[in-house]
Protein backbone atom coordinates (compact mmCIF):
# COMPACT_ATOMS: atom_id res chain seq x y z
CA UNK A 1 0.00 0.00 0.00
CA UNK A 2 3.08 2.11 1.13
CA UNK A 3 4.27 1.42 -2.75
CA UNK A 4 1.22 2.54 -4.17
CA UNK A 5 0.84 5.52 -2.45
CA UNK A 6 4.50 6.58 -3.08
CA UNK A 7 4.08 5.92 -6.81
CA UNK A 8 0.95 7.79 -7.31
CA UNK A 9 2.84 10.83 -5.15
CA UNK A 10 5.42 10.81 -7.41
CA UNK A 11 2.83 10.73 -11.06
CA UNK A 12 0.91 13.74 -9.23
CA UNK A 13 4.55 15.60 -8.81
CA UNK A 14 5.88 14.88 -12.46
CA UNK A 15 2.20 16.37 -13.85
CA UNK A 16 2.51 19.01 -11.89
CA UNK A 17 5.75 20.15 -13.24
CA UNK A 18 5.05 19.68 -16.66
CA UNK A 19 1.93 21.44 -16.35
CA UNK A 20 4.08 24.48 -15.32
CA UNK A 21 6.65 24.30 -17.90
CA UNK A 22 3.67 24.55 -20.27
CA UNK A 23 2.10 27.82 -18.76
CA UNK A 24 5.33 29.54 -18.37
CA UNK A 25 6.70 28.45 -22.32
CA UNK A 26 2.83 29.43 -23.32
CA UNK A 27 3.06 32.99 -21.34
CA UNK A 28 6.28 33.45 -22.79
CA UNK A 29 5.26 33.73 -26.57
CA UNK A 30 2.66 36.32 -25.73
CA UNK A 31 3.22 39.03 -27.53
CA UNK A 32 1.51 42.48 -27.02
CA UNK A 33 0.43 44.82 -29.92
CA UNK A 34 -0.87 48.18 -27.77
CA UNK A 35 -3.19 47.39 -24.84
CA UNK A 36 -4.13 43.76 -26.88
CA UNK A 37 -2.24 40.22 -27.51
CA UNK A 38 -1.25 39.81 -30.82
CA UNK A 39 -3.33 36.78 -31.92
CA UNK A 40 -2.70 33.72 -34.62
CA UNK A 41 -5.16 35.07 -37.56
CA UNK A 42 -5.93 38.74 -36.45
CA UNK A 43 -5.77 40.67 -39.68
CA UNK A 44 -5.48 43.77 -37.42
CA UNK A 45 -6.91 46.18 -34.48
CA UNK A 46 -9.36 48.99 -34.36
CA UNK A 47 -8.87 51.68 -32.00
CA UNK A 48 -11.62 53.41 -30.47
CA UNK A 49 -11.20 57.59 -31.73
CA UNK A 50 -14.41 58.66 -30.24
CA UNK A 51 -17.43 56.75 -28.82
CA UNK A 52 -19.33 54.42 -32.05
CA UNK A 53 -21.06 51.59 -32.30
CA UNK A 54 -20.68 47.58 -32.42
CA UNK A 55 -22.87 46.21 -34.85
CA UNK A 56 -24.49 42.69 -35.45
CA UNK A 57 -24.98 41.69 -39.08
CA UNK A 58 -28.46 40.10 -39.54
CA UNK A 59 -29.03 37.33 -42.31
CA UNK A 60 -31.29 39.98 -44.64
CA UNK A 61 -27.66 42.59 -44.62
CA UNK A 62 -29.37 44.87 -42.15
CA UNK A 63 -27.24 46.07 -38.84
CA UNK A 64 -28.30 45.46 -35.40
CA UNK A 65 -27.00 47.56 -32.41
CA UNK A 66 -25.05 45.44 -29.78
CA UNK A 67 -23.52 48.06 -27.34
CA UNK A 68 -21.44 51.36 -27.22
CA UNK A 69 -18.04 51.33 -27.32
CA UNK A 70 -15.73 53.88 -26.03
CA UNK A 71 -13.14 56.02 -26.97
CA UNK A 72 -9.44 54.65 -26.55
CA UNK A 73 -10.25 51.03 -26.80
CA UNK A 74 -9.14 48.49 -29.14
CA UNK A 75 -10.32 45.40 -30.69
CA UNK A 76 -9.00 42.88 -33.12
CA UNK A 77 -9.96 42.51 -36.39
CA UNK A 78 -10.32 39.29 -38.27
CA UNK A 79 -11.90 40.05 -41.39
CA UNK A 80 -13.50 42.85 -43.20
CA UNK A 81 -17.03 42.94 -45.20
CA UNK A 82 -17.00 46.15 -47.84
CA UNK A 83 -20.89 46.19 -47.05
CA UNK A 84 -21.98 49.13 -45.29
CA UNK A 85 -19.14 51.80 -46.22
CA UNK A 86 -17.09 49.04 -44.57
CA UNK A 87 -17.46 46.45 -41.71
CA UNK A 88 -14.35 45.24 -39.75
CA UNK A 89 -15.38 42.03 -38.38
CA UNK A 90 -13.74 41.91 -34.64
CA UNK A 91 -15.18 38.26 -33.61
CA UNK A 92 -18.40 36.49 -32.32
CA UNK A 93 -20.43 38.00 -35.22
CA UNK A 94 -19.88 41.43 -34.16
CA UNK A 95 -18.30 44.30 -36.38
CA UNK A 96 -17.44 48.08 -36.18
CA UNK A 97 -17.99 50.14 -39.16
CA UNK A 98 -15.42 52.04 -41.20
CA UNK A 99 -15.61 55.71 -40.24
CA UNK A 100 -13.59 58.66 -38.64
CA UNK A 101 -14.11 57.29 -35.43
CA UNK A 102 -12.07 54.41 -35.75
CA UNK A 103 -8.72 54.25 -36.80
CA UNK A 104 -7.88 50.69 -38.52
CA UNK A 105 -3.97 49.51 -38.14
CA UNK A 106 -1.84 46.05 -39.27
CA UNK A 107 0.88 44.61 -37.50
CA UNK A 108 4.30 44.86 -38.28
CA UNK A 109 6.23 42.59 -39.73
CA UNK A 110 8.43 42.58 -37.08
CA UNK A 111 5.47 41.53 -34.65
CA UNK A 112 4.31 38.64 -36.72
CA UNK A 113 7.51 37.20 -36.82
CA UNK A 114 7.38 37.08 -32.95
CA UNK A 115 3.79 35.85 -33.05
CA UNK A 116 5.08 33.07 -35.47
CA UNK A 117 7.72 32.36 -33.01
CA UNK A 118 10.40 33.16 -35.66
CA UNK A 119 13.68 34.59 -34.55
CA UNK A 120 15.70 37.58 -36.25
CA UNK A 121 16.61 37.08 -39.71
CA UNK A 122 21.05 36.63 -39.81
CA UNK A 123 22.88 35.74 -42.57
CA UNK A 124 25.37 33.50 -42.54
CA UNK A 125 28.75 33.63 -44.69
CA UNK A 126 30.84 30.71 -44.61
CA UNK A 127 34.65 31.79 -43.01
CA UNK A 128 36.26 29.01 -44.78
CA UNK A 129 34.34 29.00 -48.31
CA UNK A 130 35.28 26.21 -50.59
CA UNK A 131 37.64 27.13 -53.89
CA UNK A 132 35.23 25.80 -56.43
CA UNK A 133 32.31 27.61 -55.19
CA UNK A 134 34.13 31.49 -55.55
CA UNK A 135 34.81 33.24 -58.02
CA UNK A 136 38.52 34.28 -59.11
CA UNK A 137 39.73 37.99 -57.95
CA UNK A 138 42.16 39.79 -60.22
CA UNK A 139 44.72 41.37 -58.59
CA UNK A 140 45.02 45.39 -58.77
CA UNK A 141 47.13 46.72 -61.53
CA UNK A 142 49.86 47.89 -59.84
CA UNK A 143 50.00 51.92 -58.83
CA UNK A 144 53.51 53.96 -60.06
CA UNK A 145 54.39 56.23 -57.07
CA UNK A 146 55.77 59.75 -57.30
CA UNK A 147 58.14 60.73 -55.08
CA UNK A 148 58.28 64.66 -54.47
CA UNK A 149 61.22 66.15 -53.32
Amino acid sequence: MRKGFRLATIIVLIISVLTLTTNQTSAATKVMWGKTELKIGQLGKVTILSNTSLWKLESDGSLSKIRDLKKGEEYRVYSYKSIHSGLYGVGAGAFVQKNVSIKYETPSKAKLRLLNGSKPEIIVTPVDPNPGETNPVEPPEPVEVISVE
